[in-house]
């Protein structure tokens, strides 16, 4: 990945509120120009942050937006997780890495004569380039899942106790139901967590959400009554041998055919007896002894006995009929036994009715008998066993319902616990099987498994990699290319380092004996920071193609010769990284670098390279960003060009915007400076003298625009904290465009030849 552009910088020092919308995307190659003061080393900080993976620690609240070409954005929040590889040279990395009355920390590079070993540790770390992305995708994908069955913990916590709270409001373990109780519960009940059993359906939901309330009710008294098959069974045998008997008579045909003449003719013959009559009470003629005879021979004592005998069973089997008895009321239940307890109801009610139809079926049979005992083809079923058992049955889930409620009332709390547990399980197993959790934390646990496995080769392998490392690399060899590097970069060779193993670092030698102690140029301190940088970026074999380098003006207090020479040293080191972003105040090398990567777009006809113009207004506190540098800037072969360039735009402007008024004072005292002291170059280094000399050698050396420029610029340039009052930018605004008029005016009094002459170049 490459940066594509800085999107956002905000409290990052100067950069207060810094956005892209003045800026290209970045290219492979990048310079940026500015004054000191502008904010270059604080853009700096910015690739610093990702090169280091953390947040500025000069800015705390900062925050910026660091876009890449195909990723995630870099953020503040998030740049510990940047894979970038930069490699940062700025003042910070000179602090970190340089005491300068010390040590310099040490260089490994990678001694190229070891080839074997080189392969080897070119293939090792292959393998652990792979098997790192493997890891980490895994990881990620672990993390993920981990965090899905976390969530689905707290999801499904706070489903349930939505669920449960509506059953009981009074439990605080259900009030309070959160992650940690369901996962204790989920491990409690594992095994019933993953059976289809633990699931209720909707109608053991409702018998078992009423069975959790907790309305406590009164115990229930209720006497069952049953029935014995076999008092049916004997009743039967008996009632079948009274059907079939028949008592000898000298039967009178007429009564026996007709029940209600013999009926009427045994009440007449009994009632004659008792009167001692033989008159007929009906028709008043004498009854015959013969007749009278007759009718005894039929209705004899035989005959009576076994009348009274029917008698007797019909009286019996009257007796049989069940009564219903007087039932509990349904409400006096609990509510998960109120259905089975009216079913049961029901069913008694019917086998009662079924059963006394069947008694009325036999109890009619015997009154035929009665009626005419000397009938035998009578017959009657056995009452049905399946009436009696239904009978019985229904007694008992009766009397089971009776002992469950008691049970209840009695064990109250224990028997709602239950109901709870029951509904809790099944609403556990209802999430879990949803979510298919058990599936999914055995996948966290193996997968987990597997991937620490895969680290631990990792970190085997690692181990392998740093002892190569330390084979292939050696601290005399970092020092032998820096110092080959260094000698060449200064054109001499009286500075070297050499390696202190109990300092752990190097050690800076005049003529290689004499430890210079700190005694040291601030060219000569420029020049050891740069080499060592460029040494570093080849330490442990990194690729340059890989990396990108930002390099944060290399060149200060260097003369023209070391100018050139700083250019070159990173041209030649810097080339071919996968990105180069160059910051600098000083135009001459500005010019080199941005000629070299000019070519490039040249060549390759594409916008590789491009340039940036780093500015800081003049406000209190000021701010700054940067934009796309102006032609001129990329043009113009001096700053000096720019200089009077973009003066001279402001100068033919017919209004300025508040920006424009700082700038101009800070251009103008430039402009006046490099042009007088090419003039008068006897006084170059002296403003104040240059300009004394300027107006001493004008037409006239009285004239008030001179006196105005002077004020103008010693008020409103080159200051670094601006003492302003009410009027402070009112004046600036009121003057500077008269002021810019009168500095051009001054230059063709001077020199008109030499502004004609500038007006051809920038035009």
């Amino acid at each position: 990945m490459s940066i594509k552009n800085i999107q956002k910088l905000k409290q990052f020092g100067i950069f207060q509120d810094h956005t892209n919308s003045n800026a290209k995307d970045f290219g492979k190659y990048n310079l940026f120009y500015g004054w000191n003061g502008s904010g270059k080393s604080t853009l700096s900080g910015v690739f610093r942050c990702i090169e280091n993976k953390t947040t500025s620690s000069k800015f705390s609240s900062s925050e910026f937006t660091v876009s890449v070409d195909n990723g995630t954005a870099i953020t503040q929040a998030n740049a510990a997780d940047s894979d970038l590889n930069v490699y940062t040279f700025n003042h910070d990395f000179i602090d970190e890495n340089i005491l300068w009355d010390s040590v310099v920390k040490s260089i490994l590079l990678v001694d190229k004569e070891k080839i074997e070993e080189r392969e080897e540790l070119e293939k090792l770390k292959k393998e652990q380039g792979i098997d790192s992305k493997v890891h980490d995708v895994e990881a990620e994908a672990i993390r993920k899942l981990y965090d899905a069955v976390s969530k689905f913990g707290t999801d499904s916590a706070r489903h349930m106790k939505t669920s449960l709270q509506s059953i009981d409001t009074t439990d605080s373990y259900y009030l309070n139901y959160d992650k940690r109780k369901f996962g204790k519960f989920i491990d409690d009940h594992l095994e019933e967590s993953k059976s289809d059993e633990s699931l209720l359906d909707d109608k053991q939901i409702i018998d078992i959400t009423n069975a959790a309330k907790p309305d406590q009710k009164f115990s229930i008294t209720f006497n069952q009554q049953t029935i014995n098959q076999e008092t049916f069974t004997k009743a039967k045998e008996r009632l079948d041998d009274l059907l079939k008997t028949s008592v000898f008579s000298k039967t009178i045909q007429r009564v026996v055919e007709h029940s209600d003449i013999k009926s009427w003719v045994e009440t007449g013959l009994d009632l004659h007896k008792r009167h001692d009559t033989n008159q007929c009470e009906l028709c008043g003629n004498t009854i015959t002894e013969e007749r009278t005879k007759q009718l005894e021979a039929h209705f004899n004592d035989d005959y009576k006995a076994f009348q009274s005998r029917l008698e007797s069973a019909g009286g019996w089997l009257a007796g049989q009929y069940i009564q219903p008895q007087t039932l509990l009321a349904a409400s006096d239940f609990y509510g998960e036994f109120k259905n089975v307890y009216s079913e049961a109801c029901t069913a008694l009610e019917k086998a009662i009715t079924d059963l006394n139809e069947e008694v009325t079926v036999w109890q009619t049979v015997l009154k035929e008998k009665t009626a005419n005992p000397l009938e035998t083809g009578l017959t009657v079923e056995f009452i049905s066993e399946s009436s009696v058992r239904a009978f019985n049955d229904a007694m008992t889930a009766i009397v089971t319902t009776v002992g469950k409620h008691n049970h209840k009332s009695v064990n109250f709390k224990e028997e709602t616990d239950k109901a709870k547990k029951k509904l809790e399980l099944h609403y556990a197993t209802t999430e879990v099987k949803s979510f298919g959790y058990h599936d999914k934390k055995n996948k966290v646990v193996d997968r987990t498994a597997s991937n620490e496995t895969l680290k631990t080769a990792i970190n085997t392998r690692s181990s392998e990699i740093r002892k190569l490392e330390d084979s292939l690399s050696n601290e005399g060899v970092g020092a032998e290319q820096f110092n080959k590097s260094l000698h060449k970069f200064l054109g001499r060779s009286e500075l070297s380092l050499r390696f202190n193993p109990v300092k752990k670092g190097y050690e800076i030698l005049r003529n290689d004996s004499e430890q210079v102690d700190g005694n040291l140029s601030e060219g000569e301190k420029t020049a050891i920071a740069f080499v060592y940088f460029i040494t570093k970026l080849k330490e442990n074999d990194n690729k340059i193609e890989d990396t990108i380098v930002v390099v944060d003006d290399p060149i200060s207090s260097f003369d023209s010769n070391h100018l050139f020479h700083a250019y070159s040293f990173m041209k030649v080191n810097c080339e071919k990284a996968k990105q180069l972003f160059v910051l600098t105040h000083n135009f001459t090398f500005f010019k080199l670098v941005r000629d070299w990567i000019s070519r490039k777009n040249k060549r390759d006809n594409q916008n590789i390279a491009n340039f940036y113009f780093v500015k800081a207004n003049s406000e209190v506190p000021r701010t700054s960003t940067y934009t796309d540098a102006e032609s001129a800037l990329t043009l113009y072969n001096s700053e000096y060009h720019y200089i009077f360039s973009r003066l001279h735009s402001l100068k033919n402007q017919q209004t300025l915007e508040t920006d424009d008024h700082f700038l101009a004072a800070n251009l103008s005292r430039k402009l006046l400076e490099s042009f007088l002291s090419f003039k008068f170059p006897k006084n170059r280094g002296n403003f104040a003298n240059l300009f004394n000399t300027a107006v001493s050698a004008s037409q006239n050396s009285e004239d008030e625009g001179k006196e105005k420029i002077r004020k103008f610029i010693n008020e409103y340039s080159h200051n670094d904290l601006i003492e302003t009052n009410e009027d402070f930018v009112e004046s600036l605004i009121g003057e500077s465009v008269t002021v810019i008029s009168d500095i051009f005016d001054w230059i063709i009094e001077l020199d008109e030849r030499h502004y004609h002459e500038m007006m051809d170049v920038v035009s």
